[in-house]
Order: structure tokens, then C-alpha cells, then sequence
């Protein structure tokens, strides 16, 4: 007979370790996992289940978390789910109630507490199993697609412009399924960068109001566009007044239902950490952040950073970008580099190209292949291709990022002296 297993899904690590603690007095002793990042849960119970029990800790406590047990529970209904929580979540009782959850346990709670609930839940996981048909598990269990949202503080510093040229590198390199989806839920503009006129938005996805996510996947594309580059795209509604009536769970089953479908979904957001665009954090594999060369941007990423931060978002899965940098701006771009020790894993130079690419609804990879913009873009990305793919790309000359930069800038200093 093997060990039940416990999976402890939350940011933080705190709640794991209490688990551990208690474990030790429960026969036969649980193996304990721990899972900090709520995008990857997915992969976890892949990878490492069955589980028998799922602990959700307290950054599971939004509507967005409590709609992605939901789904978990959904397709893994054998599971018991333990709540764990630091207040009660802001959410009606039915959203509570669908989570399956067998226990809600006010933390900071006493081992003792804790162990006793942790029995329970292994006890009634065991009975399940042992009266249930034997099916496999699916949905959260099952392969999905990657998640890639793109993200800054502040307004026009390209993030469509990035999120439909990732989506065309994608799809360019790979021939794999790629969606994008317009969480800038009043404003969006990807339909319009893209020059595409959609008979539907995500808001009518969301009016089939399915009580079966697996109804909502099966019908998904019927709400979309495809370009002629072969993206797909969700657009953002029509009416601005729809977006107060898409709600942070709606996100979360919106692009749980895509990435079934597609095997990359890019998700666009607005400059702002609304619930919504949280709820899409929470479901990203990797959160690509752009800033521009200009004072109020680069100070704004930094705060943006440290929020980011504080909500235990992983800082290796966060990738800066730094767009439309260009000379004479006033700035020198060693002290912004020296801000951000992490650095950037893209500096994309300003290009009138880009211009044109948008005029003519085309991301500009696709427009001017051969432009340095593009080539800097494809650089960026070229890690995040499978391996066979990968090596088909050609590799940018690792200091060629420092001699762009080191033009501009060359250039500037040259002007200012002859002047001086």
C-alpha cells in the first residue's frame, strides 16, 4: 500500500512546512509536495500525482483561485480539498461550495488542528478511491497548453505590439496552436493591430454560461478570429461597459478552456493589477514585463516589480523588456540597466517599421523579418522554442545586444562633446 500524497498549493511556503511538521504523526506518514506557483499545478499533478489530498493556502483565497479548485475538483473529483485560508474569501457560498472542499481551516491553525483535518481528508480520499470506477484523470491533469502574459505599469509601452509578434514566433517556428487573448478588457487592441474585424468577443463566450467547462472548451473557437499569419484571437468586447461584468473566475475559465485547446495562449493585459489581470497571472507560465526609455516607465516597473514581489510571483519566470529605445532621450541606459539587476532580456530599438507592420495588420516579424527589431525579438525568444526547433533558429551574437546600445549611446556622447 503506498503513502497518501498531499499536494500544498500556495505562494508562499509557510503552509507547506507546517504540513510537513504534522505529517510526521500520521501513519502511514504522507508524502508531502509543495507547489509555490499556482500556473504550474497543472504540470504538478501530471508529473507527480495522484494526489489524494490538495491543501490550497490563502493565495488561493481570491474568486480567480477559488474558480481554479473548481476546475481541479472538476476533473480530479476523487481529491479531497482542504482550505486553508487566513480569512474568509470574498466570494459567495456556492463558489466556496464548488470547490469540493471537505474542510475550511482559519490559519494560523494549531498542529493539532491541522493534523486532525489532514486525517480526515486522506480517510475520505481513500474511501473514494476505493468505491469509484477506474478512470483517468484529465483536464487539470492532462497536458495543457503554455501560458505567456505580457504586462507593464504604464500605457504605450507595447505590450500588443510584443504579445501578437510572440504569438507569430510561436507560431512560425513551432506550427503549434497559438491563441491570444485581450484581457484589456474595455479598450483592447489586438483586433485592431492585427486589422481584423471579429463577429465575437469573449464576452459572448461567456454568455453560454456552461455548468460543464468542458462545454465552454468545446465551443471556444467559435468565439474567435484567425489571421491570416494563422493566430487565433479572443478579442476584448465590443462595449466597454461589458468588461464590469467579466469577473476574475471568468478569466480563469476562459483561458483554462483555450489552453486545452491551443498549445500557447498569450494573454494581453492593461496597465494596471486589476483582479482580472491577477487571475491571469496566477494561470502564467512566464510574465513578460515591458518598460520604455523614459523616467515615469522605468520608475514604474520598479514599483510594479516590487508588487509583484510581494504577491510571491516568482522573479526567475518575470522577463523585462525594455521597448523603443533610442538616442538622445536624456537617459543613460546604464543607469536604468543598473536598477534592474536582473536585467533585460530584450532592449528593442525604435523602428518606424513597427509603424508600418501595425498600419498594414501585421506584426512586424512577419511584415520585415530581416528588420533589427525583429531580429532582437526573435533573440529574446529563441530560448523558449523546443530544442529541435531551436537549433534551426539563427543565434544573435551575445554582444550585439551591448553594441546596439553602445551605438546609440556612442552617438549621443559624440554629439554632446562636439557641442560642448
Amino acid at each position: 500500500m503506498r503513502n497518501p500524497k498531499i499536494l500544498v498549493l500556495d505562494r508562499a511556503d509557510t503552509l507547506a512546512e507546517q504540513v510537513r511538521a504534522v505529517a510526521d504523526d500520521i501513519r502511514p506518514r504522507p508524502d508531502v509536495t509543495p507547489c509555490t506557483r499556482v500556473g504550474s499545478v497543472g504540470d504538478v499533478l501530471t508529473e507527480e500525482g495522484p494526489f489524494d489530498v490538495l491543501i490550497a493556502g490563502p493565495s488561493l483565497g481570491t474568486r480567480a483561485g477559488l474558480a481554479r479548485l473548481e476546475v481541479i475538483h472538476d476533473e480530479l473529483p476523487g481529491m479531497s480539498v482542504l482550505l486553508a485560508f487566513n480569512r474568509r474569501p470574498e466570494a459567495r457560498l456556492r463558489e466556496i461550495v464548488r470547490t469540493g472542499a471537505i474542510d475550511l481551516l482559519q490559519l494560523p491553525a494549531k498542529d493539532e488542528e491541522l493534523r486532525e483535518s489532514v486525517e480526515r481528508a486522506v480517510e475520505l480520499s481513500s474511501q473514494q478511491r476505493s468505491t469509484a470506477p477506474a478512470t483517468a484523470a484529465a483536464g487539470a491533469g492532462s497536458s495543457v497548453g503554455r501560458v505567456f502574459t505580457t504586462s507593464s505599469a504604464t500605457g504605450g509601452c507595447g505590450k500588443t505590439f510584443y504579445a501578437t509578434n510572440l504569438a507569430y514566433f510561436l507560431t512560425h517556428y513551432t506550427g503549434k496552436r497559438t491563441c491570444i487573448v485581450d484581457l484589456d478588457l474595455q479598450f483592447g487592441e489586438v483586433s485592431t493591430a492585427l486589422r481584423l474585424r471579429p463577429r465575437f468577443t469573449i464576452f459572448d463566450a461567456l454568455q453560454r454560461d456552461e455548468e460543464n467547462e468542458s462545454e465552454l472548451a468545446e465551443h471556444i473557437e467559435e468565439y474567435m478570429v484567425k489571421h491570416d499569419t494563422g493566430i487565433y484571437l479572443l478579442p476584448a468586447p465590443k462595449d466597454p461597459s461589458e468588461a464590469d461584468r467579466i469577473t476574475p473566475p471568468d478569466v480563469t475559465r476562459i483561458i483554462e478552456a483555450i489552453r486545452t485547446r491551443f498549445d500557447y495562449v498569450i494573454v494581453d493585459t492593461p496597465a494596471a493589477l486589476t483582479e482580472i489581470v491577477l487571475a491571469a497571472f496566477d494561470l502564467s507560465d512566464e510574465l513578460f514585463t515591458l518598460a520604455t526609455l523614459d523616467l515615469p516607465s522605468v520608475r514604474n516597473m520598479g514599483v510594479f516589480l516590487n508588487t509583484l514581489d510581494k504577491l510571491k510571483i516568482p522573479s526567475e519566470h518575470v522577463q523585462l523588456i525594455l521597448n523603443k529605445a533610442e538616442k538622445d532621450v536624456g537617459i543613460d541606459i546604464e543607469q536604468i540597466t543598473k536598477l534592474f539587476p536582473q536585467g533585460f532580456m530584450s532592449v528593442l530599438p525604435y523602428a518606424k517599421e513597427v509603424s508600418k507592420s501595425i498600419n498594414v495588420g501585421m506584426p512586424v516579424m512577419a511584415f520585415n523579418p530581416n528588420a533589427e527589431v525583429s531580429r532582437r525579438i526573435t533573440s529574446g525568444l529563441r530560448s523558449y522554442l523546443p530544442e529541435d526547433v531551436r537549433e534551426r533558429v539563427p543565434e544573435m551574437n551575445s554582444n550585439s545586444h551591448n553594441g546596439f546600445l553602445g551605438r546609440i549611446f556612442r552617438r549621443s556622447a559624440v554629439a554632446t562633446n562636439s557641442n560642448a
